[in-house]
């Protein structure tokens, strides 16, 4: 029985794979003619940013960020945490009934809480990319506020709110990450520079 579920969700993988290759290949091929079709950003600059401002701007997305991982977890909650304890109770009084020292496969119960656990993060995952869309498409833009561009193409608003909606479903820790490697970065830059001899 665990075997028969272990295949089915092997097949569900393969067909979110495939799925993912599929958007994967459209995105760019949408973007391609979309800028063949739209005005393209011609000569954008990129005007010198003190280190300070781009952390700022980091800290704001880490906020917002927070603010959806928060929302995603109290949406979720109600819906799916009574569900998840049945299942670890049930799964607990099987595994306390089984004789010390058995080696035993997954049981059916194991396969169905990784299987509610993989639903919960999928719907986590697309709620908060729901959320952080939204939020970017009302104006909080992470890639114009880089750019000096006056007159921006449809297909670069649409990016940057893709790109920015992403970036806060992915949530705090990434963009904390960014933030890291984007100061130790600029401190490397600067402890590399010699000073000018007199």
């Amino acid at each position: 029985m665990a075997s028969e579920r272990i295949s089915a969700n092997a097949a569900q993988t393969d067909l979110s794979i495939l799925s993912m290759k599929g958007v994967a290949l459209l995105v760019p091929v949408a973007g391609v003619i979309l800028a063949i079709w739209q005005k393209p950003i011609n000569n954008v600059s990129f005007p010198e940013f003190p280190k300070e401002n781009v952390i700022g701007l980091l800290t704001g997305l880490i906020v917002i960020a927070l603010f959806i991982e928060r929302a995603v977890e109290v949406l979720l909650a109600p819906l799916r945490h009574t569900t998840c304890a049945k299942i670890e109770k049930k799964l607990t009084k099987e595994r306390d009934a089984l004789p010390r020292d058995t080696a035993s496969e997954l049981s059916d119960t194991e396969c169905q809480l990784l299987d509610f656990k993989g639903q919960t993060r999928r719907l986590a995952s697309i709620m908060g990319l729901a959320l952080g869309m939204a939020i970017s498409a009302s104006g909080v833009r992470g890639l114009a506020s880089l750019l000096d561009a006056k007159e921006c193409c449809l297909l670069f608003k649409a990016l940057d709110v893709l790109l920015t909606g992403a970036l806060l479903a992915g949530g705090a820790d990434g963009l904390h990450k960014i933030v890291t490697v984007f100061t130790s970065f600029m401190d490397k830059g600067k402890s590399t520079e010699q000073p000018k001899s007199a």
